[in-house]
């Protein structure tokens, strides 16, 4: 009797002990209050300044389109920095006033519109991540 009660004890902390393991690992890493996603801009770029090496660059974009977690920007304009590594696709090197293109920028999934327009039209501008001239 006192063999089977001393076997019965120690599969119960033997399955106790995966099933807390199987959590920890289950949970680690995967989930995440506030992600980054990747906000897209459609529109019409002008006032393009390039970077170097001293200082940012800038662009303004009027956002006539844009993916879902940036419909709030549809019809806005935005003026974003440019760094000297923000990737950028350009026709001929330069953006001439009245191109259409695309303005990617990373921020917070489950920002309050104003929040953001806060921070996009702060006098400091965001960076972009990505620009594409078409």
């Amino acid at each position: 009797m006192r063999r089977k009660a001393l076997v019965l004890v120690a599969l119960a902390l033997a399955t106790a002990s995966v099933a807390f393991a199987t959590t920890a690992q289950a949970s680690k890493g995967k989930s995440q209050a506030n992600p980054n996603v990747t906000y897209i801009l459609k529109g019409t770029l002008s006032n393009f300044t390039p970077a170097s090496t001293t200082a940012n660059g800038s662009v303004t974009i009027s956002v006539n389109h844009s993916n879902f977690h940036a419909h709030a920007l549809v019809g806005q304009q935005l003026t974003f920095a440019i760094a000297t590594t923000t990737p950028t696709n350009l026709m001929g090197g330069t953006i001439n006033n009245g191109a259409h293109g695309i303005v990617k920028f990373r921020a917070p999934l489950h920002e309050s519109n104003t929040t953001l327009m806060t921070a996009l039209t702060a006098s400091t501008p965001m960076t972009a991540s990505q620009i594409i001239a078409r």
